[in-house]
């Protein structure tokens, strides 16, 4: 079981294959907030590098936010075109999900829940998972946080889409994540 992550929600994207070893291949764009431009790009470098192509993935993941609205909107539509053309389970998960399984990683064995904190520019968004990475509580807006949290990468989104995979835990349809609805000026 291979499975092809895509996370474009933050300013640097990144895409992974994580093997049905556990192994994980990752690359990144080399420019800020440069999604569309370099999503092909950076997914042709991963295939080339560890000789993979569209018939080696089983499973293909996309992070849906929250995050920047564009590069959402860049890692669905691109995971849903890959989709359609290669007829791969196409999952999505939430950035929040992705964080509170890279803190499990970090306490082993944790039976406390765990409260998953992401920045996006000038806000947190946060969420409750219990010590089996399932929701608690919705995602929501807060207003400041002490913690510096770390950024998540492709690596992380498979990692997570294996993990659930093989607990036989339910995964999301790949749908935008927008939490904080954008204010329009009329």
């Amino acid at each position: 079981m291979s499975i092809l992550a895509i996370n474009t929600v933050g300013t640097r994207s990144s895409i992974a294959i994580v093997d049905n070893t556990g192994n994980c291949f990752i690359e990144y764009n080399s420019t800020d907030n440069s999604h569309a431009e370099s999503f092909f790009k950076i997914l042709d470098t991963l295939f080339d590098k560890h000789n993979y192509d569209y018939n080696k993935i089983d499973h293909l993941a996309v992070v849906t936010g929250p995050g920047s609205f564009t590069g959402i909107r860049v890692g669905i539509s691109a995971a849903k075109g890959i989709h359609i053309s290669t007829g791969k389970p196409l999952y999505g998960v939430s950035a929040l999900e992705v964080q509170a399984y890279v803190m499990s990683l970090l306490y082993k064995n944790n039976s406390e829940n765990i409260k998953s904190v992401i920045k996006n520019s000038q806000i947190f968004y946060t969420q409750l998972f219990d010590s089996n990475l399932l929701p608690m509580s919705e995602p929501v807006v807060i207003d400041c946080y002490e913690n510096i949290i770390t950024e998540l990468n492709a690596g992380h989104v498979g990692s997570l889409v294996n993990y659930r995979l093989k607990n036989k835990q339910k995964l999301n349809k790949a749908e935008a994540l927008y939490i904080y609805k954008p204010q329009y000026i009329t």
